[in-house]
């Protein structure tokens, strides 16, 4: 493979930490065994998300819930 055709390069930097990146070319070159834990990997990836999302919009929803005025009749 030439310089242009890395499998995978990794970039590193003390802010956003360890970053893999794989070419999308040379994916399919990986183990199938590699590429199942890297589905699973990224499914797993997507539910955290999913939570952070839901905890976000539930806050959201409580403090929309707290400023509603309280409507009071008077007899």
């Amino acid at each position: 493979m030439g310089d242009n055709e890395k499998m995978f390069r990794c970039e590193y930097s003390a802010s956003e930490g360890l970053l893999l990146r794989f070419s999308p070319g040379q994916f399919k070159l990986l183990p199938s065994e590699t590429r199942a834990h890297m589905r699973a990997a990224r499914r797993e990836m997507l539910l955290a998300l999913r939570s952070l999302v839901d905890a976000a919009i539930e806050t959201t929803d409580e403090a929309a819930a707290k400023r509603r005025p309280t409507r009071i009749e008077v007899q």
